[in-house]
């Protein structure tokens, strides 16, 4: 008996363990999303500029793309720059086709898969927010305010974290945001924005070089299909905005009602009824036909359900933006960035991009560094030749590895990959230091590039970067091998020459024209965005209206 019963105990036992085990395995495989981050430049007549990252995990599965839907403005997509990298640094094109006015097809271009690793996906839009209802002016007691109402999309998998930077079209008198600073321009954010989020208060240059507010939102741990909404307040003088948001008639001539869609998110922000495109026209079409419908039943339902009505209607009432009720909502500030933190664990490359090395000069020593490995070799500075020698081993570091990719049979380097490389470069400092004290990192990074060199080999691909930071801070080297520096300040000249907007550290470059100009040039076809609009329109408010009807008879029990 006792042999029997503990024969039991360990199949029970191995039962359990297997139970544990084979799930785990089985979801190891496939693939799955791990961050999304998306950038939102406004403008000040309401149009604005939004780019999604969104990186991928594979193990042992295809990857060819995902779907891109439930966004509430019409995008105008930058197709020609759409792309991907992996960890290894291989580029990936990727296509973007339209499957319905409101679902796009985002995958890996000509027919390409992702099978093992993380892949890094970037595309960006132009859309106009004050069209969409999503940036519009309100009436308070401060006055006349811009309301900015906004989220990204909801993604069927959980995430590690999610980030949304808005950056306002607002002056800031210097480089860092106080609350003194955010009340002059009236800066508020709704009760649940702060509750749910960590924000960062920063400022980053504009294309006229002045430094702007950018707020971050940041989440981490984000649970399936979560609603990533944004909810601020800022003066009105901030845009040159003419659509109003108001629950009454406007007195000002000048000024048109704006397109709310989502009138429902005004009782539930955030919820997922405030999902369903209903305008005040809308829901009140929907309460009469519930009246209507619900009729025809007994006298105690249509009670409870009348009474329900009136204390909707007394709610609505109470929350007018524009009614005398309407309560200013408070300023929190708060930030995910520990003062005197340091991230010690930048590359070589990295680091130079936070200490706002010159574009040029960081590039220039890249190339030199390549042609030190016997990956390239410089032919000629002027003009710049470059060629692939044969049998060259891929490098360690993968943005020398993009770089190396951007080198075209004739010699010549193209500039859009080069462009894309510092962004994935600028991503992955991003990355490391979104907790950390920016100041205070560069200061050490500043201090410690001596202490780094005596760590460093001299051959090696840190201490051939760190002298070329001391050479620039200080215009000596240390090491023999200073004519590798030499000839990469012959080959800077040459690149600052042809390519101007690149003679700036990374803060300079990201706002310049280079980066944001050409393809968010908004030539849409009239004709297709309107029919568009009105298919999909009609298709949702249909989809809705059935959706809600449904779930009404449900409740009640029928």
């Amino acid at each position: 008996m006792n042999r029997m019963l503990k024969r039991l105990v360990v199949f029970i036992v191995i039962a359990v363990i297997a139970g544990f085990v084979f799930p785990c395995v089985a979801r190891a495989d496939g693939f799955r999303m791990c961050f999304v981050e998306s950038d939102v430049v406004l403008e000040r007549d309401g149009k604005a500029q939004v780019s999604y990252t969104v990186q991928w995990s594979c193990r042992n599965a295809n990857l060819h793309g995902f779907y891109f839907e439930g966004f509430n403005e019409e995008p105008a997509f930058d197709y020609a720059n759409a792309y991907a990298v992996d960890e290894r640094g291989t580029r990936y094109g990727l296509d973007i086709k339209r499957l319905s006015p409101r679902k796009y097809d985002i995958i890996l271009a000509r027919g390409q898969s992702f099978r093992d690793g993380v892949i890094t996906c970037f595309f960006r839009y132009a859309a106009d927010l004050q069209k969409s209802g999503n940036l519009v002016l309100t009436d308070s007691r401060l006055g006349r305010l811009a309301v900015f109402n906004w989220a990204p999309v909801q993604w069927n998998d959980a995430l590690e974290h999610e980030t949304v930077t808005v950056h306002y079209p607002v002056a800031m008198p210097g480089s860092s945001v106080n609350a003194a600073d955010l009340e002059k321009v009236k800066f508020l954010t709704e009760k649940y924005v702060n509750q749910r989020y960590l924000i960062d208060y920063n400022t980053i240059p504009n294309k006229q070089g002045e430094p702007i507010l950018s707020v971050k939102f940041h989440r981490r741990d984000i649970p399936s299909r979560y609603h990533f909404q944004i909810q601020t307040y800022i003066d009105s003088a901030c845009f040159e905005l003419n659509s109003i948001a108001s629950m009454k008639p406007v007195d000002d001539a000048e000024l048109s009602k704006a397109p709310e869609k989502f009138m429902l998110n005004r009782l539930f922000p955030g919820s997922i009824i405030a999902q369903f495109p209903l305008d005040m026209t809308d829901i009140i079409l929907l309460i009469v036909f519930i009246a209507l419908l619900f009729g025809l039943f007994p006298l105690f339902i249509m009670t409870r359900k009348h009474c329900s009505m009136l204390s909707a209607q007394d709610g609505i009432a109470r929350i007018q933006w524009t009614g005398d009720e309407w309560a200013a909502p408070k300023l929190q500030m708060g930030t995910f960035r520990r003062t005197g933190k340091i991230c010690k664990d930048l590359t070589a490359l990295e680091a130079g991009i936070l200490l706002d090395i010159p574009l040029t000069k960081l590039m220039s020593m890249m190339m030199n560094n390549m042609e030190r490995k016997a990956m390239v070799n410089v032919k000629s500075t002027e003009p710049l030749a470059v060629e692939r020698l044969p049998g060259a081993r891929r490098s360690s570091d993968p943005y020398e590895n993009i770089l190396y990719n951007a080198v075209g049979v004739d010699g010549a380097i193209s500039m859009d990959a080069v462009y894309e490389m510092f962004h994935s470069l600028a991503a992955g400092v991003d990355q490391k230091t979104w907790s950390c004290d920016l100041e205070a990192t560069k200061e050490y990074y500043r201090k410690r590039i001596d202490a780094m060199l005596e760590a460093k080999s001299e051959n090696s691909d840190e201490g051939y970067y760190w002298g070329g930071y001391r050479h620039h801070y200080h215009h000596h080297g240390m090491y023999a091998h200073r004519d590798y520096y030499e000839r990469s300040a012959s080959l800077d000249k040459q690149l600052a020459q042809k390519n101007p907007q690149m003679n700036n550290g990374f803060s300079q470059f990201r706002v310049s024209a280079a980066c944001y100009e050409g393809p968010f040039l908004q030539n849409v076809c009239h004709d297709a965005c309107h029919s568009a609009c009105h298919s999909a329109c009609h298709s949702a408010c249909h989809s809705a209206c059935h959706g809600a009807c449904h779930s009404a008879c449900v409740s009640s029990g029928h």
